[in-house]
This record gives C-alpha cells, sequence and structure tokens, in this order.
C-alpha cells in the first residue's frame, strides 16, 4: 500500500488533534470524516480539506447513516473511531467486518467481554485494530523501559498514579453518561494502561472510594482513590474530575525511584536514587502527543501488519480486566 487513506468518525476536538498530527505522518492522508452534527463537520471537512464528497452527516439517526457511509467509501483504508466511549465496540465491529483498519481513541472498551469482541472480530475477519492509547507511542516509554529493564533501580516495589482535573460542567457530555462516564473510564485508562505494561500477574482490589456525582438516569464517578495491587505488586491510584491539575506516576524500586510526570503525554521524569543522586530524563515527543499513534498505525497498515506490537489485542483485555475488577468494588 502505496499511502494510508484515512477517514474519521466523530468530528469533536479529540478527532481535529488528530487530524492536525496526522497531515505530519508520512504516506497518510486524511479523506473522509463523518459525524451528527453537520456545523461540527462542515468545519472540520473545511479545517482539513476533505472533498465534500467524502463528508457524512445524518442527525436524526444519532449518526447512524453516516458512520456507515464513511465505513463503505471504497476510498477509505482505515478509521480512526473518535466516538463516545459506549459506541465504540459497535462501530468497531462494523469497520473492521468491512475490511477497514481501525484506530480506536482510548478507553476502545468499556469492559473485557467488549475487548474479546473487537479481538474476535479482528481476527476473524483479518484486519488491524488497535486501541489509541497514547503514552505507550511516547518516546518516555522507551526510557522508562529501558531504565527499568537495567536494573539500576531494583525491581519495582510500588507504584502511585495521581490524575486530577476539572471537567467543568457540561450535561449533554459523554462524561456524565452513567454508562460511559466518569473519570475511572475517561483518565483512569491511562495509569491502567502503565501498570498494564510494567507488571505482569492478577490484579487484586482491596479498596475503592468513590465520590460520585448524580446525574440523570443514575449517577457517575467523579473521584476515585484506589488501592489495589497487579502481580502482588501495592498500587495507589488517584483520580479526580473537579480538582486542580496534576498528572503523574510514581514507580519505587528498590534502589530509588522514578517520577513521571503527565503520566498521559509524559515528556519529563525525574530519577532519584537511594544514594542521593538525581537524574531528569528529557524526551520530547517527535511531533506532538498524537504523531506517535498515527504514524505506528499507518506504518503498520502499510504493512499489513493485523496487531500492533506495542498496543496489542491482549494489553487492551488485560486493561479492561483491571477496570473490570475496580468499578466492581463498591
Amino acid at each position: 500500500m502505496r499511502e494510508v487513506r484515512w477517514g474519521v468518525l466523530g468530528a469533536g476536538h479529540i478527532s481535529h488533534r488528530f487530524a492536525s498530527s496526522l497531515k505530519k505522518v508520512d504516506r497518510a492522508r486524511l479523506v473522509a470524516a463523518a459525524g451528527r452534527t453537520p456545523s461540527h463537520v462542515e468545519e472540520f471537512c473545511r479545517a482539513f480539506s476533505i472533498d465534500a464528497a467524502h463528508s457524512y452527516v445524518t442527525a436524526d439517526d444519532g449518526g447512524d447513516a453516516a458512520y456507515d457511509a464513511l465505513i463503505a467509501d471504497p476510498d477509505v483504508d482505515a478509521i480512526y473511531l473518535a466516538l463516545p466511549h459506549g459506541m465504540h465496540t459497535r462501530w468497531a465491529c462494523r469497520a473492521l467486518r468491512a475490511g477497514k483498519a481501525v484506530l480506536c481513541e482510548k478507553p476502545a472498551v468499556l469492559s473485557e467481554e467488549e475487548a474479546l469482541s473487537i479481538a474476535s472480530a479482528s481476527r476473524e475477519c483479518g484486519v488491524l485494530f488497535m486501541e489509541a492509547m497514547k503514552n505507550r507511542f511516547c518516546p518516555m516509554r522507551t526510557r522508562v523501559e529501558d531504565l527499568l529493564a537495567s536494573g539500576e533501580l531494583g525491581c519495582i516495589v510500588s507504584i502511585e498514579s495521581v490524575q486530577k482535573l476539572d471537567y467543568g460542567e457540561s450535561p449533554s457530555s459523554y462524561l456524565l453518561d452513567p454508562l460511559q462516564g466518569g473519570c475511572l473510564y475517561d483518565m483512569g485508562c491511562y495509569a491502567v494502561g502503565w501498570f498494564e505494561d510494567l507488571l505482569a500477574g492478577a490484579c487484586d482490589v482491596s479498596s475503592r472510594e468513590v465520590r460520585w456525582r448524580d446525574v440523570s438516569g443514575g449517577r457517575v464517578d467523579w473521584a476515585d482513590e484506589i488501592h489495589m495491587s497487579v502481580g502482588g505488586i501495592p498500587i495507589h491510584m488517584v483520580c479526580d474530575g473537579k480538582a486542580a491539575y496534576e498528572s503523574r506516576l510514581t514507580i519505587a524500586c528498590e534502589r530509588g525511584s522514578l517520577e513521571i510526570e503527565r503520566l498521559h503525554r509524559p515528556e519529563l521524569a525525574h530519577v532519584k536514587y537511594s544514594d542521593g543522586r538525581v537524574l531528569e530524563i528529557d524526551a520530547p515527543f517527535e511531533v506532538d502527543d498524537f504523531y506517535g499513534e498515527a504514524s505506528h498505525a499507518t506504518q503498520l497498515i502499510r504493512a499489513g501488519k493485523l496487531e500492533s506490537p506495542v498496543m496489542p489485542l491482549a494489553a487492551t483485555q488485560r486493561c479492561a480486566q483491571i477496570i473490570d475488577a475496580i468499578r466492581l468494588t463498591l
């Protein structure tokens, strides 16, 4: 394949960021977009020079006809799926069965069952599916893995993740949907992605404290504090959707600790050795925080690969397992 022609399902803020990064990816071209809000789709297509013939929009059916039309477009090779979390599995499977590779925004799924459904469709159809867990595709990930593998710090003893931000007030946001909203799914998945990557073994959740927010149709978790372990390694995890911004991952080891700033899009980390030495790790993005995943997926599709070695189907499934274990602990 000489180039990968991309279509986007969903024309919101995240799709804009992805499309801006995709422009810098070699052998990749954005050719189509679909959504349910005419003004959003029109603005998106204008911003990224998408021909009107490949602009799909329907509002009265929730966008279904538009999404189906884009998936059926013969000029589209791959789909970037940026719809609300609860729509991912349905549309990922439909795209895969239509022969379109899928790069799906995180969290790709809301349960292990959904992860298994997508993996089954990907394997049966022989088409690539990859979760867009962007912190896996940052240069910092390789630096962290290399440092831990070197043995300098010894074995991991414990991990703490802290993610805080103010979601604000937006009653129409999917973040306030009891079925797919809340901070565990939306930001906690980034921390879980680190746990899954660094630690082998089963997950055991010992406690979960939740600050709930009442919403139409039920409630969502607006803050979580979780004590758990993965492979016997203790983990303290904090997510808060109504707080001043903070984002870090601290990995305590036998001979020091490693603190990663902005764990969802890391470029800076600090190593503190037990002997008092301090090391700063500066690992800037090659372009930006979306470029790595966009470039990696494009390369895989051009090479005819069916799975990513960086974010394989098993990783998506295991992340879902961990989140399931947390979610079901009340």
